[in-house]
């Protein structure tokens, strides 16, 4: 009984690379970030600039990008609303 209610505990727990896109990160290279600027025509974070095509919707309400060195393969904003 216990194993079945921490199996179902674990189960409502999503991790990040569980919503991540394969063709932004490929289950690595994504994280979580918190000083991304809306600037026009996209974002700015880390001193590099993100274009607005780069950007989806993150599903958690938190800034993420995905990159490797200065290639930013996807970035997530929060839903304006």
């Amino acid at each position: 009984m216990k194993v079945a209610l921490a199996v179902a505990a674990l189960s409502l727990v999503q991790p990040a690379h569980s919503w991540y896109p394969f063709e932004c990160c490929s289950d690595q290279d994504c994280e979580p970030i918190s000083d991304a600027v809306e600037v026009p025509g996209g974002y700015q974070t880390h001193g590099i600039f993100v274009p607005m095509a780069k950007v989806r919707p993150s599903q958690d309400g938190r800034y993420h990008w995905c990159h490797r060195g200065g290639y930013v393969f996807c970035f997530f904003a929060p839903l304006a609303g």
